[in-house]
C-alpha cells in the first residue's frame, strides 16, 4: 500500500499520531481500510486516465464517494498516486 519506509514513517506522523495510541494500532486500521477496497486492475486498462481510474474504483466499490477519492498523475500522464479520504470513523469523506 505505501512504497517505502520513508512514506510510511511521514504518513505516521501526518495522520496517526494525533489519534492513534501506537504506530501498530494506526497501521492495523489502515491496512483493514485498504483490504475492505475492491481495487481495479489499472494495469490492463487500456487508457489510464485520471476519469478512468475514478470510475473503475466507483464501479468496483458502490459506496465510494466520487468526492472522496483523488487521482494523481505525473507530468507524462502516469498514474502517481490514489487517495481515498475517511473520516476518523471510518466513513468516506470529500478530500480537501
Amino acid at each position: 500500500m505505501m512504497p517505502d519506509e520513508d512514506l510510511i514513517q511521514s504518513q505516521w506522523e501526518k495522520h496517526g499520531t494525533c489519534y492513534y495510541k501506537t504506530a501498530t494500532e494506526y497501521y492495523e486500521n489502515i491496512e483493514k481500510l485498504y483490504q475492505s477496497l475492491n481495487i481495479p486492475d489499472i494495469a490492463a486498462m487500456k487508457s489510464k486516465t485520471k476519469t478512468n481510474v475514478v470510475n473503475a474504483f466507483l464501479t468496483q466499490n458502490p459506496k465510494l464517494l466520487s468526492s472522496a477519492i483523488q487521482v494523481s498523475m505525473n507530468a507524462e500522464n502516469q498514474l502517481k498516486e490514489i487517495k481515498i479520504c475517511y473520516t476518523l470513523n471510518y466513513q468516506y469523506v470529500r478530500c480537501s
